[in-house]
């Protein structure tokens, strides 16, 4: 996977870097989701069970405008005139956003400066502005003091300096988390600067969320070696707890060695089965149906295929929604399909 893939082997870098170098801060911090659908039997749709899509640790998004959408839900029901207390109660409170600020908060206390700042690594011209003001607003509500700055990796290697103990200043700031929400795909590190940037994040005792390690265990690689032949069990003793999670999982095939000509066949055969994953976040980056063939077919005599992963694919009920988007007039209701996510912190 990783010498096949550019991008995670520069990441890979900077971990054996920092290795070797020593890590400079013990404490590891992720804000995490783990993405589900409901998969319907193949031979009885009625049934459903819930499957993972996949485990998000880097640049989590969502946390802050899923904590206001039962708000906006009630306010259409009422604007709808439906009146139903029934209705009203099914829609549920979200606290993901509180969630994720308790952890920020918890780990910056025990970074132990006061004084200290809470960095958002994010992007130029963020779209996602939005979702991570209601995290930041969230932080500021449990404790004022903090301060919070926002800055992108370019300006990281511009304004920034480490001290003799590996403290990481930002303009002459002492930086307690750096929080990625950006630097996740290759598109963020458009020169050396940005890389250069993210090394020296990692070098730092400053808390990073997620650090470079946390990061890499995120690769959907690492998803589907997971998902192996015993591999949950060298992780957990629970035998009950093992069996709940994997319930969750579908088929997730390599596609090197012996094993992995066997699902590469699969694929070719039953495309419409399967996802094919490239090692890749943020979305749109998956192939399905006849996708799948033709990408396969054109690497089928390289080594460019083994950093993808192949997935057996989640069926999840239809349904009829209206969807919002921004400079559209669309209207009416069209198909969509639902994903649950479950945020959490790990400290």
């Amino acid at each position: 996977c990783v010498q096949d893939d550019e991008f995670t082997a520069r990441l890979m870098n900077i971990y054996k870097q920092v290795l070797k170098e020593g890590i400079a801060q013990p404490i590891n911090f992720m804000l995490t989701r783990s993405d589900y659908m409901l998969h319907a039997n193949e031979s009885d749709d009625s049934k459903l069970s819930l499957k993972q899509v996949e485990f998000n640790t880097i640049a989590v998004g969502s946390s802050g405008t899923s904590s206001i959408v039962p708000n906006l839900h009630r306010y259409v029901l009422q604007e709808l005139g439906i009146a139903d207390n029934r209705a009203h109660e099914k829609i549920i409170d979200n606290n993901c956003a509180d969630s994720f600020a308790e952890g920020m908060v918890t780990a910056w206390k025990l970074y132990g400066n006061e004084r200290a700042v809470i960095m958002f690594v994010v992007s130029t011209d963020d779209y996602n502005v939005c979702d991570q003001r209601h995290l930041e607003y969230a932080i500021k509500k449990l404790n004022p003091l903090i301060n919070i700055i926002r800055c992108t990796l370019a300006e990281i290697a511009d304004n920034s300096t480490l001290g003799d103990d590996k403290t990481f200043y930002y303009e002459k700031q002492d930086v307690a988390i750096a929080y990625y929400r950006s630097g996740y795909a290759p598109s963020s590190y458009p020169s050396e600067k940005e890389w250069d940037a993210r090394l020296l994040v990692e070098r730092s005792r400053c808390i990073k969320a997620p650090n470079i390690a946390s990061h890499i265990a995120g690769v959907k690689k690492i998803q589907q070696v997971l998902a192996g032949p015993g591999v949950l069990e060298s992780l957990l003793s629970d035998k009950s707890a093992i069996e709940r999670i994997r319930s969750t999982f579908v088929g997730l095939y390599s596609l090197e060695g012996e094993c992995g000509k066997k699902a590469f066949d699969m694929a070719i055969k039953n495309p419409e089965k399967f996802v094919l994953k490239p090692p890749r976040e943020g979305g749109g980056n998956n192939f399905f149906g006849e996708e799948i063939r033709t990408v396969l077919n054109s690497v089928e005599h390289s080594d460019d295929y083994s950093s993808f992963i192949l997935m057996e694919r989640i069926f999840p009920p239809v349904t009829t929604n209206c969807i919002v988007r921004a400079l559209s007039s669309d209207e009416g209701p069209e198909k969509v399909v639902n994903e649950l996510g479950i945020f959490g912190y790990y400290l």
